[in-house]
């Protein structure tokens, strides 16, 4: 007999949603806890604001030690490097549930993969050795011996070779250089001791990291919960049957969504939206990874526009979207001046409906931004609706 599916209006569903994110959490000033609630934290190099990475506890906990997060990743060994949504950190704890995506890269890697290893054979022995003999190292430390290198992806043979030994865990990242760059070394002088680093098999990895997808959403179509971690169809759909036969997750009925949804039951306990801090979210932030979910859960039109052409772009560059008041209620294009230390917004974009707390919400949230980046000031060249802009700008001024 099949359980009828909860019932949860579109507020409720949202509120779910940025409970398990975090939001309005007691995060204790500890933004380790951040990756082990939300189980990735995804890295990107762009660096117009600040790295990605380095806004997720931000926007859950407010300003935060970006030195504190690293620390705890790479010296402390709570985190560690692999492919989780993208690249990401990942709990220490989860690595075990990662092992079958190291062996698969192994065994059945990607046709690109496939042609890096049939023409630089020779290297990987040659690359493991280095590292093994020298310590940890970054692809700076071996030679390109095809002189002038192309463009920006144009990598040379030894980092492909380091890259294909990280996708297959035979490398891992021990730190990051002050430029960004893996610095790589072998697991066992990465991994903690006393770490369980037993394999739970394909099957129950795929189980595990689908409800930590769930759990991690609050309340997701199975094919959201699945792309957390980009799960493949033969493994989340067995995956799926197991977490509903158990009573892992149950089935909830959202409004407005023609798909079924599901929700691990303690995720249901509170649909109240949570008193959060308004606070800009990264273009990568978890809440916002999966556009048509943003745009169906919260009626918020999401795309990074840095790779369309000026004359297209919508909103900016590097845009950050605005939570407040538990939804998305703006976004700002954003750029960090770091030789004047000052925090440009040059459009600021408030959603309709605009609230009468609008201007103070968004003076609040660039305020915050501005203390995390280390800001002394912050201008605001526009908004729009175009009223908004003075009160933001006298509201900014009380609060720098």
């Amino acid at each position: 007999m099949s359980t009828p599916p909860v019932e949860l209006t579109i507020r409720e569903a949202r509120a779910v949603a940025l409970r398990a994110q975090g939001f309005g959490a007691g995060w204790e000033r500890q933004p380790a806890r951040v990756l082990a609630r939300l189980g990735a934290i995804q890295l990107d190099s762009v660096n117009v604001v600040a790295r990605s990475h380095d806004l997720i506890a931000f926007a859950r906990i407010g300003p935060t030690s970006v030195e504190a997060m690293h620390r705890a990743v790479y010296r402390a060994r709570r985190g560690f490097e692999y492919w989780g949504h993208a690249a990401s950190w990942l709990p220490i704890e989860d690595f075990r549930y990662f092992l079958h995506r190291m062996e698969r890269m192994r065994t059945h890697s990607r046709r690109w993969w496939s042609g890096v290893r049939s023409k630089h054979a020779e290297l990987y022995e040659g690359v493991l050795a280095r590292v093994r003999d020298e310590g940890p190292l970054t692809c700076a430390a071996f030679e390109d011996p095809r002189g002038q290198r192309g463009s920006w992806w144009d990598w040379k043979p030894a980092k492909l070779v380091l890259e294909d030994l990280f996708d297959q865990g035979l490398l891992m990242a021990t730190a990051r250089s002050a430029g960004f760059a893996r610095v790589y070394d072998l697991p066992e002088r990465v991994l903690p001791e006393g770490l369980d680093v037993s394999d739970p098999g394909e099957a129950e990895s795929a189980r595990y990291l689908l409800l930590r997808g769930f759990a991690s959403h609050g309340v997701a179509t199975a094919r959201e919960a699945a792309d957390y971690f980009r799960l493949r169809p033969a493994l989340w759909r067995p995956a799926l049957r197991v977490l509903e036969q158990s009573g892992a997750v149950v089935p909830v009925r959202v409004e407005g969504w023609k798909q079924p949804a599901f929700a691990p039951p303690a995720a249901l306990e509170r649909t109240a939206v949570p008193r959060h801090r308004p606070t800009f979210l990264s273009p990568f932030d978890n809440l916002i990874w999966e556009r048509a979910r943003t745009e169906q859960l919260y009626g918020f039109h999401q795309r990074l526009e840095i790779y369309t052409p000026a004359a297209k772009r919508r909103f900016g560059y590097y845009v950050l979207p605005l939570l407040a008041r538990g939804r998305l209620a703006g976004r700002a294009d954003v750029k960090l001046d770091r030789a004047t230390s000052t925090l440009r917004v040059h459009a600021l974009y408030f959603e309709p409906p605009v609230a009468g707390e609008a201007a103070a919400d968004a003076a609040a949230a660039l305020a915050s931004l501005a203390k995390h980046l280390g800001a002394a000031q912050v201008r605001v060249d526009r908004a729009e609706p175009r009223a908004l802009a003075i009160p933001v700008r006298r509201a900014l001024a009380a609060l720098l």
